[in-house]
């Protein structure tokens, strides 16, 4: 905001008249004039400019005070400028010792100020942070219920803000007083212990995405069953979220165990939660739940039904239908993924559009969607996989051609990956797609020339295509 002070008014020019975006110097006409009215957009700028001299010349009090006055009787008047006069009075308000009628305020400046399509998201969660400390320090002063509740909610507000976790000690001060707020939490107070387990929920989820620590998504599942669980009526769109949020959790688990680990019974209790949560949801918060549902019902680890793989391509099909995730490439990537799946385990369906060639299709428009090489070098894999089961049972050399020409796509990508990016990741892969490649080659110049083979298969390994979205569907 100190920076941004600075787009706000130029200190050192005279006052200005703002008319729309439009910045106007008075002009002098050699009359001597009666003094003018002081508008709005004159004490705005005097405001701001005590703002500017306040941060930049030794924090002086007495420019704070001009500050916060200025633009306190500027927003009492009609002001063309009034976002920009609550983002200087909130951050000047913000220096001043906080009590609760102070922090009050600020929140309900912030509440107006948010619907402000110029609020910088830096600005936005630096004052949502700043509140949640402010009434965390009030409630270690004086335990309130409401004191708690507005720092929960101020956490939440600031995680809404950060597209990434980029301050640890913010979010250690977040942990720390929401586990002191647990602790201290009266049994029969089932709304603020919900609050406290549905914040943890959400920390936790951010300490994920961050590290790709999965002991956080344990703990991140285990505070939102817990919210779950309490004796609490929650609003059934927080409930749909969260059930959401758990749901996709315990199924992001699921895909990152050992194949040795049996985990069927909490991918059941995925599709429970996500079941639950379509049937609260509407809209798209609806569709993001049926894509959840529809993950957890094709997973291999729950060693899904055939009637269950349908209900998720069904699933799948009507989000993909749907005008918010038209041309989604994850979308379009997980459909052929349960297609396939569909395919191998009970045979492919044409008159209801399920067959391997449907798949490929659905591989190839998420191909075209995307511009991530490496998660492209996946796609390309499992396209060749396709391809090259079918040559292994027709001895066809247009499939051999389509699996070999797959492969050295997706080697292409991932060297192409390799090159924007430090980190090795799937480097091995390069040398296994080559492979593939070659041994196909030589498998179709055997063909040509009229050398069958019967007892010579190639194998295949598909790839997973791992979530690529920064944001959870399940986020509250």
């Amino acid at each position: 905001m100190r920076n941004h002070s600075r787009r706000l008014i130029n200190p050192t020019q005279p006052a200005q008249v703002a008319v729309g975006n439009i910045c106007c110097w008075p002009r002098s006409s050699g009359k001597v004039l009666d003094p003018a009215p002081v508008d709005a957009a004159q004490l705005y700028n005097e405001g701001a400019s005590a703002w500017v001299r306040y941060t930049d010349e030794g924090h002086n009090s007495s420019d704070l005070t001009e500050a916060i006055e200025k633009c306190d009787k500027a927003l009492s008047m009609h002001n063309t400028q009034r976002n920009q006069t609550l983002l200087v009075l909130i951050f000047a308000l913000l220096e001043q010792k906080l009590d609760r009628s102070s922090l009050e305020k600020i929140e309900n400046h912030f509440s107006e100020l948010e619907g402000w399509s110029d609020l910088e998201k830096a600005d936005a969660h630096a004052i949502a942070a700043r509140l949640a400390s402010g009434y965390h320090e009030l409630h270690n002063q004086a335990p309130s219920d409401s004191s708690l509740q507005r720092c929960l909610s101020s956490y939440t507000r600031a995680r809404k803000y950060s597209d990434k976790l980029e301050h640890w000690a913010e979010l250690e001060e977040a942990m720390e007083a929401i586990n002191n707020a647990k602790s201290t939490c009266p049994t029969d107070q089932p709304n603020l212990l919900s609050s406290i387990s549905v914040t943890k929920f959400m920390l936790h989820q951010d300490i994920y995405r961050s590290t790709g620590s999965s002991q956080e998504l344990e703990y991140a599942v285990a505070e939102g069953e817990v919210a779950l669980q309490v004796q609490f009526k929650m609003p059934p769109s927080q409930r749909a979220m969260l059930l959401t949020g758990v749901a996709q959790s315990i199924h992001t688990l699921s895909e990152a165990q050992p194949p040795e680990v049996d985990f069927e019974g909490r991918g059941r209790d995925a599709i429970q939660y996500a079941r639950e949560s379509v049937g609260l949801s509407v809209g798209k918060q609806r569709i993001d739940a049926s894509i959840v549902l529809a993950d957890a019902l094709s997973s291999r680890r729950i060693k899904p039904t055939i009637q269950e793989l349908d209900e998720a391509i069904g699933l799948y099909r009507e989000a993909k239908d749907s005008e918010a995730l038209r041309g989604d490439q994850e979308l379009l990537a997980n459909l052929a993924n349960a297609t396939c799946f569909r395919c191998e385990k009970g045979g492919e369906v044409p008159e209801c559009g399920t067959t391997f060639q449907s798949a490929v299709e659905l591989y190839q428009e998420a191909l075209v969607a995307s511009d991530d090489n490496r998660w492209n070098s996946r796609i390309a894999n499992n396209i060749a996989c396709i391809y090259l089961d079918k040559a292994n049972n027709t001895e066809a050399e247009v499939d051999y051609t389509h699996a070999r020409e797959n492969y050295l796509k997706a080697a292409s990508y991932l060297e192409a990956a390799e090159k924007e990016s430090d980190d090795p990741g799937d480097a091995n892969d390069v040398g296994y797609y080559k492979d593939q490649a070659e041994a196909i080659a030589k498998t179709i110049t055997s063909l040509k020339e009229g050398v069958r083979d019967v007892g010579s298969r190639h194998t295949s390994e598909r790839k997973p295509t791992p979530k690529r979205r920064s944001t959870a569907r399940g986020s509250l």
